[in-house]
């Protein structure tokens, strides 16, 4: 991981040399470490019915519910999510979680179970879930039960504000077209409500996308005569990417008005979920949403919702036979400590690629852009790059952790650390306000 990111030539074979004394494996050079296991023979299945199949196929690179549960992929069931995401206090909570940590799998998952408009299909979908096993009376009064609006800004990327504005405005289309059935129905639109939808779903540049979704949840309201659960995954991407290319104002006064608006004093609102990488509240973005809960790896609450935990990976590797090399896999994979005693968690992405793969490989930096995070790192005062150069070395540094980020600052050496934190590139240990960071030697 810290090869990758292009800013740590200088520690060679130092990375390497704590990894080959605990695992003397033959390794081509100190930079990678193809850890080559030989494919055993399947395991036979255990009791939990999880386990029960004799070949797995693992969803690399599926996030879709529907299609990991229909078409046999092997899972972690998550589903004991969606009751403490409804029973939750905020009216809207944020999920901060680094990226390929399965985010957009549980907003998916969160759309099956909710949606008024496939009940059957949620019912079936759920039906073997550990959900319904511990808590069936909630399926039953909570499942297929609402109208959900699903936004994902998962591809977004712009290099200028008019190609993110276009993007922006494809988005919100996509939306009002999940749900063309108001447009059809009979004597539901009034002219002009039927003139503002189809302007909004042929893109059309003089629409009016300020409301867009408030607007949406009130006519949902309306049809369903139910309030609405509004989903919005990877809510900072366009912020990410605002930022790096210049155009951070524009992006922020649309996203505010278009998006957040929706969630924000709604008396159409029933309940919103919204999952990323970093809480830029400072930015404008959130400001105002008063009824926003906030939870990162820092606190208790969904610890166990996201992530592989050790018991599941020793059973992963078992049914894989794969148990010898679980000292490996902990060295590689392990090591995101949460709010819980004695509570870490394996990178889930790393996790499924190696299962699947059968070698050790660097599978998560690969997924994700790190030139931001090296100008941050290497931009801050002399102190700073200090502290840097003690992490690569192998150092614990006390360091100031924060969940909100203020994006007009973030090549602050105090930002730095949550960036690096929250992004996933390091990992801390005591408790606020200051904590114990260290950058992971062999991951």
């Amino acid at each position: 991981k810290m090869l990758s990111l292009g800013i740590f030539s200088r520690v060679g074979s130092h990375v390497a040399r704590p990894f080959l004394a605990r695992h003397p494996s033959p390794l081509r050079s100190p930079h990678c470490v193809p850890l080559v296991v030989s494919l055993p023979p399947h395991a036979r299945g255990t009791a939990n019915s999880a386990f029960a199949q004799k070949v797995r196929k693992y969803p690399i690179g599926i996030s879709d519910y529907k299609k990991i549960v229909q078409d046999g992929y092997f899972h972690w069931d998550r589903t004991l999510f969606l009751k403490e995401f409804y029973d939750d206090v905020g009216e809207t909570v944020l999920i901060l979680r680094p990226r390929r940590w399965a985010k957009t799998t549980t907003v998916s998952m969160a759309k099956y179970f909710f949606d008024i408009n496939a009940t059957g299909l949620a019912h079936s979908l759920f039906a073997q879930s550990t959900l319904s096993q511990e808590d069936p009376e909630f399926v039953a009064s909570h499942c297929g039960q609402f109208p959900v609006i699903s936004v994902t800004f998962g591809e977004c990327r712009a290099s200028t504000w008019e190609e993110m504005e276009t993007d922006l405005v494809a988005i919100i289309s996509r939306v009002y077209n999940d749900h063309l059935y108001l447009l059809k129905a009979e004597n539901f639109l009034e002219d002009h409500e039927r003139r503002k939808f189809q302007a909004i779903l042929d893109e059309d540049p003089s629409a009016h996308y300020k409301f867009a979704l408030f607007n949406l949840t009130a006519l949902l309201h309306r049809y369903h005569k139910k309030r609405v659960i509004v989903l919005i995954d990877e809510y900072d991407k366009p912020v990410n990417e605002a930022f790096e290319n210049n155009y951070f104002k524009e992006a922020i006064a649309f996203l505010t008005s278009a998006f957040t608006g929706c969630l924000k004093d709604n008396p159409y609102l029933e309940k919103g979920l919204l999952t990323g990488v970093l809480r830029v509240a400072k930015a404008g973005y959130l400001s105002g949403l008063n009824n926003l809960s906030v939870y990162s790896l820092l606190d208790p609450e969904y610890a166990d919702k996201y992530g592989v935990t050790e018991s599941e990976m020793h059973e992963a590797l078992r049914f894989e036979g794969l148990s010898s090399q679980s000292d490996a896999v902990r060295d590689f994979y392990d090591g995101y400590d949460t709010a819980l005693p004695d509570f870490r968690l394996y990178n889930p992405w790393s996790s499924l690629n190696f299962l699947a793969k059968k070698r050790i490989a660097s599978y998560w930096i690969e997924t994700g852009k790190t030139d931001f995070i090296a100008q941050a790192m290497w931009s801050g005062p002399a102190e700073t790059r200090e502290t840097v150069l003690q992490l690569l070395k192998g150092e614990e540094c006390d360091v100031p952790i924060e969940v909100d980020l203020d994006f007009n600052r973030l090549l602050t050496s105090k930002a730095l650390w949550s960036l690096l934190y929250f992004s996933g590139y390091s990992l801390v240990s005591a408790s606020a306000p200051i904590f114990k960071i260290e950058f992971p030697t062999v991951r």
